[in-house]
């Protein structure tokens, strides 16, 4: 059954077709991947009908993510679907940047823009016990999924979630740290496979031309939002850094950091409010 499932999926242009099978199996039947590989595997006629559901989303160019229904980002098992981003490593050098911003021993207040999932506001409350923080998105369902991750993390009781655009409703000096991934992709720009096909429009792409739009809506009031001595930190696509990095300095924060990902990619700005 493994085999077959990777033969579709290496004909369906899969580049780990024999993994991704396995994760499919293992996602279906708890049975883990060492398991399957010793041919101890037990198979019930339900768990073959839902493996090969999944088999056919995954060949059909649907995410992996979206397949298994979730996603592992910063140690966090996150829910995941089309009404959200999939996270992705990168990503996580937006949590490696602000962490150092959240003294452990004060209780502090972590705004995260276009939360999506909930992945930098969950990850930073993972590792800030004292920290307490509000998501904010235009995506009802986004929220929605966003809290449930948080209840399903036991960090429901410290976030919070809201629907708004940007800082538009949030109340002055009321933020220690401001995190966001917001939208930066132009619509003309090369994504992989199945990405444009299948992940929010609204969380992935910017008008034409403007590529910078949802930063500078976000540095609009960003010294207003933050605490003295606050701090903003941004995912930023390949290439756009540094100019982000003189956007926040215009906007009258002070940078602090361009950190660059596993990739060598210069992926995330850390500035500091006055």
């Amino acid at each position: 059954m493994l085999a077959a499932a990777a033969r579709i999926l290496r004909r369906a242009g899969v580049d780990e077709p024999r993994a991704e099978a396995e994760c499919l199996w293992e996602g279906v039947s708890g049975t883990p991947r060492a398991q399957l590989r010793s041919g101890r595997a037990a198979a019930t006629a339900a768990h073959a009908r839902r493996f090969h559901a999944r088999v056919r989303r995954r060949a059909a160019g649907e995410p992996l993510a979206y397949v298994e229904g979730e996603v592992e980002f910063y140690g966090l098992r996150l829910r995941v679907d089309r009404r959200v981003l999939i996270p992705r490593p990168d990503s996580e050098t937006v949590v490696d940047a602000a962490l150092p911003r959240l003294p452990p021993e004060r209780a502090t207040r972590v705004l995260d823009l276009g939360t999506g999932s909930g992945c930098l506001l969950l990850a930073l409350l993972s590792q800030r016990p004292r920290a307490r923080g509000l998501g904010v998105d235009r995506s009802a369902g986004a929220l929605a999924l966003a809290a449930e991750n948080a209840r399903r993390l036991g960090l429901g009781t410290r976030a919070g979630f809201v629907r708004g655009s940007w800082l538009d409703a949030v109340a002055p000096g009321c933020a220690d740290l401001i995190v966001s991934n917001p939208p930066y992709v132009e619509p003309s720009e090369a994504l992989g496979p199945g990405v444009a096909e299948h992940e929010p429009h609204l969380a992935l792409f910017t008008p034409p031309g403007q590529p910078y739009r949802a930063y500078d809506a976000i540095l609009h009031r960003a010294r207003v939002v933050l605490r003295p001595g606050g701090a903003l930190v941004l995912e930023a696509g390949a290439g756009r850094a540094r100019a982000l990095a003189e956007r926040c300095a215009a906007a009258g924060l002070r940078v602090l950091e361009v950190r660059r990902d596993l990739g060598g990619i210069e992926r995330a700005v850390a500035a500091v409010a006055p």
